[in-house]
Order: C-alpha cells, then structure tokens, then sequence
C-alpha cells in the first residue's frame, strides 16, 4: 500500500513543507521519500527539518524500513498516546502503521509538524482545565479497560504527546493563555509518581537546570502534574527533533552522554550555552539516579529567533523502576561514575565551570529529601531512594578541584 502525505510546518504561521511517501508491501516492509516542496525551499525562513537525514535542498531523500524519517515518527505518542489515537480513529489493526498513525494525528501532536493525505489543515483540539476531573477518571477507566463510548470523548478530545507510557492529556488554561501537559496518576504505580515527578523537577529548577514551569493540581483526591509546553510560542510553534533521531539510533542502542554532545556542538545555535546545560543535565540524572535518561527525553528545538537550541529538561524522575543502570552511558559505564569521573567528564567535554556546576546539582539535591516531604511524596516512597544520600556522601568525602 502506498501512502502518501502532505507535511506542513507551523513556526511561522502554517506553510506546506513537503511531501513523503511511504510504501508499505504485504509483507510488512517499507520504504518511503520526501521531497521538499519548491516555495519552501524558496522561503528563506526556511529550514532543515532534520538537518542530519533531510538536509534543505531540492533532492529527493530516502529511507528504508519503516519507511518513514524519524523526525516524523517523533510526532507520534508511544504506548499510552498511541492507544488513545488508535481508539479515537478506530484504526484497524492491518492499518496501525506509522504513516497511517501520523494521518490520524494531523496537527495534534506537539512541535510544529502536521500531517494531512489530502491537503486539509488539522489542528489540535485541547480542553480546559475545567474538564481535568473526568479527564483523570476517564484516564484511569481506560486503563482498566472498562471505558465505554459515551466516556471517553473528553479523554479522545485532549489527544496526548509524544514519548512516554504513562497516562497524559493535552489542556489548556481556561482563559487560554497557557497549554500544559496534564500527567494523571496510573492503576500500575507502585509510588506516588506523580508527586515525586513534582519534587524532582522542583530539585532539578534548583539545580540551575532549565525546565518548564510546572505545579501540581488535585482532581478527586488525585494529584496531577501540569508541565508547561515549551513547543508553543507567540508567533506558532517550535519545531521538535528527539535525540533518538538525530542519532539515528534505532533498536538496542549504547549511547554516551558524549554523543548528545557532539550534536549539540555540531547543529545548535548557542553550542557553548547548550553544551553546558547539558553537562548539568548529566550531573542531575547522576546524582539524583534519573536511570530512565533514553533518548526521546532529550530534544533540539528549533525556531525562527533561536535557531536550534537544547530544549529544557523534562521527564525528570529518581529510579523509580529500581533498574540501577542509565540507558546512556557515562563515558564507558551505565553506572553512577562518581563525583571524580563526573569531573573529568566535564573537563573532556570542555566545560569551563565544572567545578561550579557540580557543586550547584549537589547542594541542590542534598535537600530532596525535604522537597520530597514538601510535595507530600509518601515516607515510605521516599524511602526507595535512599542511594540518593550514598551519592551525595560521595561528593562530601572527596576533594573538589577548582578548574
């Protein structure tokens, strides 16, 4: 089957970008193009919207199975998300393919990429904050897999975003003047994850890390977490790259936080700034044991003023899942490195302040425990993360050295 799909950017008010193709044979494999179209090539507003596999010239570019760039499958939710968007369109399972999912999402996903097979413009269709209380419960019956029509229109309404397997809508504020990512609690959970998400990114701000603004909401007795989109802008949209992408990393893959690095340095506008705020980032995950660092939680974002920079730090947790490893290495180790290793990292990578940066992550963290109480994190959820204090100790008892 052939698909073929009309892409549209939205940082400067909506314009037609380009187009793909994707074919997808009976037995499952695909191959597929894309080909900027002539006037946008022609705008010189605009850009690459993968500068490392679709670079902004007139040639047509290709790709093998699944048949779709990765920047585009970087739309589409996982797991919980893509649930929701096979439920709301009904997509039968013979057609649950990544080119038919991005048809069904349109202009509802976050960044500013849309998709349409036949040249009308979708957008996206948020609900209030006033509709977040059935939001939570229709989440939760979805789950359980009792939901029956008539309730989940609200849910089917607030879509969801990209990465992520935990319950999540988009809402928007009641005057409209913010739109935020809503995280509910999940039947699944063992902690009150909610919570400790809050406390973590309260920590990580405190950290000097640049994240979205984001505050905590009770809905039923529920807590929810509302995270600020950093995609939306005054004049549109901000387009969005994951890491995973720009890496084209694909399957099991070992990548070094050093890598994220070299494409910061290699595409980003402020590489200097950028490099940075990734360094602290690192450091962040380190110490506070943010294990879940994969990467389709680290994002380059691009738009009109900016160029591409680092998007902030979002998604940001303890070991939750108790898994000991970091999916990103440090340099050659999956391992907590120590505060010594941390260091010398920082000086390879050529960051100027390590000793400053680390010394701001640490004493940050070292009050999590008090944050964690603050948000009303549970005792003995709190209590999970005590190798928190084991890493903290490691920065006590050994010597800083002053770059």
């Amino acid at each position: 089957m052939i698909y073929k799909i009309l892409i549209s950017e939205r940082t400067n008010g909506i314009r037609k970008a380009g187009e793909m193709v994707t074919d997808i044979t009976d037995n499952g494999k695909a191959k597929g193009a894309f080909r900027y179209r002539g006037e946008y090539l022609a705008d010189d507003t605009g850009y690459s919207i993968d500068p490392v596999s679709i670079p902004l010239r007139a040639d047509v570019s290709s790709v093998g199975h699944p048949g779709v760039f990765g920047v585009f499958e970087d739309s589409l939710p996982d797991d919980w998300g893509r649930r929701i968007l096979i439920r709301k369109n009904r997509i039968p399972r013979h057609h649950q393919n990544i080119p038919h999912l991005l048809i069904a999402l349109g202009g509802s996903g976050l960044g500013a990429l849309s998709y349409s097979a036949d040249n009308t413009e979708t957008t996206s269709h948020e609900v209030s904050l006033l509709q977040l209380g059935p939001l939570v419960y229709a989440a939760e019956m979805f789950e359980r897999g009792e939901i029956v029509d008539p309730d989940i229109n609200a849910l089917l309404g607030a879509c969801s975003s990209p990465g992520g397997a935990r319950p999540k809508a988009l809402v928007t504020d009641n005057d409209e003047s913010k739109q935020y990512i809503a995280k509910f609690p999940s039947i699944k959970d063992e902690v009150d994850a909610v919570r400790i998400e809050m406390a973590t990114m309260a920590i990580a701000a405190a950290s000097g890390l640049s994240v979205p603004m984001t505050k905590l909401v009770e809905c039923g007795h529920k807590p929810v977490l509302l995270v600020e989109r950093f995609d939306i802008t005054a004049g549109g949209r901000r387009h969005m790259i994951s890491f995973q992408t720009l890496l084209k990393a694909q399957g099991f893959y070992q990548h070094r936080y050093q890598d994220l690095m070299g494409i910061v340095r290699k595409y980003g506008s402020d590489p200097l700034l950028d490099s940075e705020k990734l360094y602290r980032q690192m450091v962040f995950n380190a110490v506070i044991g943010n294990t879940d660092d994969h990467l389709k939680n680290f994002w380059m974002t691009y738009d009109p003023s900016q160029g591409w920079r680092l998007s902030p730090s979002f998604d940001l947790n303890p070991d939750i899942g108790q898994r000991g490893e970091h999916v990103l290495f440090f340099d050659s180790s999956p391992s907590y490195p120590g505060r010594e290793k941390l260091a010398s990292i920082g000086r390879n990578m050529g960051i100027k302040n390590v000793h400053e940066i680390l010394e701001q992550v640490f004493d940050a963290i070292s009050t999590w425990e008090q944050v964690f109480a603050l948000y009303g994190v549970p005792v003995s959820d709190t209590a999970r993360f005590k190798e928190i204090n084991k890493r903290l100790i490691d920065f006590k008892l050994v010597p800083c050295t002053i770059n």
